[in-house]
């Protein structure tokens, strides 16, 4: 079923210049045949970009995580589809996330990522989303984080980094008080590293500027 244009901004409830800067950045695609009709998928493309936007990531970084991995998407039960049908190996797995595959069963043993399945010969197989779990455990490290701690970490954020929407059942009242409590002291602790990363950021270029002030003018009275 083909979703028209205005439809889709106002189910997305968004404009429709924005949807044009979606469009462009290839965010969203519009059918072939028509360049005002988009399938109902977009719907749930639409979504997860929102979310995505909502958490401060650019258009251009939407568009290279849809890329490489693809972008989370869930059906109407809230079960995510996959948005290739190919599986990973551990190799592949290992070289988009950065790491090498000692790294990768390493994490494994500690329950911080799993096979999505196994073949009959005992190989793992992972998601495509799992490329993005390496690189936030990877981006967790920098903040030196131990293993433990990123454990917590992922269980507070979910499988799908925030995006999947919590049925009021799931969880009691008091767990997700403990949630947000818990995602309240990240996000503070989080800005406060951003700043210090910052006064730390702007000591290193001021030296730089004046190292390099300095070797110009060694270099020119050595002419």
């Amino acid at each position: 079923m083909k979703v028209s244009r205005e439809d889709l901004s106002k189910k997305l409830e968004i404009s429709q210049k924005e949807l044009d800067k979606w469009i462009q950045n290839k965010l969203i695609t519009p059918l072939e045949d028509s360049g005002d009709s988009f399938n109902q998928q977009a719907l749930l493309y639409g979504e997860v970009v929102k979310n995505f936007l909502a958490m401060g990531y650019s258009y251009k970084e939407i568009a290279k995580i849809k890329n490489e991995v693809g972008l989370p998407l869930q059906k109407d039960g809230g079960e995510t589809a996959l948005t290739k049908s190919q599986l990973l190996t551990i190799g592949e797995l290992a070289d988009k996330g950065g790491v090498n595959t000692r790294t990768i069963k390493y994490w494994e043993e500690k329950g911080l990522i799993n096979p999505f399945q196994r073949t009959d010969g005992g190989f793992r197989l992972y998601r495509t989303k799992d490329v993005l779990l390496v690189k936030f455990i990877k981006d967790l490290q920098t903040f030196n984080y131990t293993l433990s701690e990123i454990g917590n970490i992922i269980r507070l954020v979910g499988e799908e980094f925030g995006l999947e929407s919590v049925a009021s059942g799931d969880v009691t009242p008091e767990e997700l008080e403990k949630i947000v409590s818990g995602l309240e002291y990240l996000i503070e602790y989080m800005k406060e590293a951003r700043k210090a990363s910052f006064r730390v950021e702007a000591v290193f270029n001021r030296r730089l500027k004046t190292l390099l002030k300095l070797l110009k003018h060694e270099r020119g009275s050595s002419h």
